[in-house]
């Protein structure tokens, strides 16, 4: 297809250039992209790559899938974008993507996109994040199910579309919010306010993925951090290991608790200052949240290394973030009190990331992935955060399960990341997933309390 009249045909077809005029799509066409015709299991993308195409896929199916290959995360159907992390930010490829049937897809050049008038460029990076937001939530269907149910609730209160009504308002009148798509939008539009990952957190866990790695190596980043360095030497003669008194150099202390434990313990110590916070919006008093994260983290940890040993890091990251997406959303909730508390009033057996769904058209999960795809963390631990409080439309991703039943578990033993008292329910699925008895995980989840308890008290005597 080598003339823009033998292109625009297949441009027009696809919703990303809808806003576009003739002569912006003879732009990015003519100099900018071409087509390419892929084989079934060919790759589109490696991981690892730096290479910053981003590609609309016209015809065909393509799967997403982890670094190793083996995991499916996602499959993206004609008119999905993908590749856009890297084609925006620079920075590598952290999963592959393969053609599972013959497919043809646009290709855009990043360096020669750069090109373009900033009218087409800031109009195409709108597109994408558009694109970005359906496919978090379920290629878009999710979303439009709860938008449109909305909707419906709003015009018998006879608001705009925009509007969420609630009887308990004064004079009955609507409370009008953003919504939606249109609240993600300006959610990630505003990354300068996006909680950062802790550096020593980050350089833990890179380190930890290195082939070869040892408590040495995690010794010398600990070091730059004496909280940390204190953190660990109380925890090591405490009473919860049971080494009181005899433990007095951080290097000894790394080869008492080995790579793996050392790694969970510095990278929980150093997510207090994010997840430690009190959040009013959702009632949660300062630790509580973080409490929970190590609990979780740690119990996913231990089910890992029964069920799916090969994933032990990414599980431990994914259990300790989970709910990282409510920092983002407590404020929305704070500024939506008297939805929330008319909702639970109205709904009481329910769960909160329904009230979220019902109130924002969204849940906590779907910003959580958002902010770890901004933190570049492996795409599995966004995914299964994504997926955890509904981890039936995850398929056989184990990551997701064994988050879900240590969420559920450890709320059920007693340390919760709400001050809503909401409907927990274990996904069947699940237990089947995961070859456990159910009353040996709530004993693990008893004792994921207990630890987290433990290490908190420690922490904070430190600092």
């Amino acid at each position: 297809m080598s003339t823009f009249d033998e292109t625009l045909p297949i441009i027009n077809r696809l919703t990303i250039f809808e806003s576009f005029s003739d002569e912006e799509k003879r732009q990015i066409v003519s100099d900018d992209a071409h087509f390419r015709a892929y084989q079934p299991d060919e790759v589109l993308i490696r991981a690892g790559s730096r290479d910053r195409n981003l590609f609309v896929l016209l015809t065909g199916e393509v799967s997403i899938t982890d670094s190793s290959g083996e995991t499916i995360l996602a499959v993206l159907k004609a008119g999905d974008i993908f590749g856009e992390m890297a084609f925006l930010t620079d920075t590598r490829r952290t999963a592959n993507v393969v053609a599972k049937e013959f497919v043809i897809a646009l290709k855009l050049d990043r360096i020669l996109f750069d090109r373009l008038s900033p009218q087409i460029r800031e109009k195409f990076k709108d597109r994408i994040i558009e694109k970005l937001v359906s496919r978090l939530d379920r290629a878009n269907k999710e979303l439009s199910r709860m938008e449109s149910g909305s909707e419906r609730q709003t015009a018998t209160a006879g608001s705009g579309p925009q509007s969420v009504y609630t009887p308990s308002l004064k004079k009955g009148r609507p409370n009008s919010f953003l919504h939606g798509r249109k609240l993600i939008r300006e959610i990630i539009s505003r990354t300068s306010e996006l909680p950062a990952i802790p550096e020593v957190m980050m350089k833990v866990q890179k380190r930890i993925r290195m082939k070869g790695t040892t408590p040495l190596h995690l010794t010398k980043i600990i070091e730059t951090d004496p909280a940390i360095v204190a953190g660990i030497l109380k925890m090591a003669n405490s009473a919860y290991y049971g080494f009181r008194g005899k433990v007095s150099t951080v290097r000894h202390a790394a080869a008492l608790f080995g790579t793996r434990r050392l790694g969970e313990l510095v990278t929980a110590m150093s997510s207090k200052g994010m997840l430690g916070k009190a959040m009013d919006g959702y009632e949660v008093k300062t630790g509580d949240m973080w409490r929970h994260a190590i609990a979780v983290s740690r119990l996913a940890s231990e089910i890992a290394a029964i069920a799916e040993p090969d994933a032990a890091e990414n599980v431990q990251m994914a259990g300790l973030l989970h709910d990282v997406g409510k920092l983002i959303l407590d404020p929305y909730v704070h500024e939506r009190k008297v939805l929330f508390d008319h909702y639970f009033k109205e709904n009481a057996d329910t769960s909160l990331q329904e009230a979220e769904r019902d109130v924002f058209g969204f849940d906590h999960a779907a910003i959580a992935a958002v902010l770890c795809e901004s933190w570049d963390l492996p795409r599995a631990i966004s995914f299964g955060i994504r997926h955890h409080h509904q981890p039936s439309d995850a398929g056989e991703h184990k990551l997701t399960h064994i988050v879900h039943v240590s969420d559920v578990a450890v709320n059920q033993a007693g340390l919760r990341c709400s001050g809503y008292a909401t409907r927990q329910v274990l996904n069947p699925p699940s237990c089947t997933m995961i070859p456990i008895a159910p009353d040996t995980v709530s004993a693990m989840a008893e004792n994921a309390c207990e630890y987290a308890r433990a290490l908190a008290g420690k922490v904070l005597a430190a600092r």
